[in-house]
């Protein structure tokens, strides 16, 4: 499977775009803590995971504020980070 970064990236501004126009200027997040599944056993569908490891969205958001604010130069694993984030303003904002 191939993924076309610059029709992610349109489609990211989209939807984006329908937050702000939605009035999701700012998202209120009521979880700080997430569990997550480790990348050598999270695309095995055959075996449920055994290990799960703990995330915070706190500082995956204080990671991407260091990179946007120049403190620290982007990287692409920031966009697991950019993911937990993500998800979890798709999840409280539903609709």
């Amino acid at each position: 499977m191939e993924v076309n970064i610059a029709e992610l990236r349109a489609v990211a501004d989209k939807l984006f775009v329908h937050l702000l126009e939605s009035g999701h200027g700012v998202v209120s997040l009521p979880h700080d803590y997430y569990w997550s599944i480790p990348k050598e056993t999270r695309h095995d569908p055959y075996s449920q995971p055994s290990e799960l490891t703990l995330g915070q969205i706190s500082d995956d958001l204080a990671e991407l504020k260091r990179i946007n604010t120049g403190q620290a130069e982007p990287l692409s694993y920031a966009l697991v980070w950019l993911a937990s984030v993500v998800r979890a303003i798709g999840e409280e904002t539903v609709g």
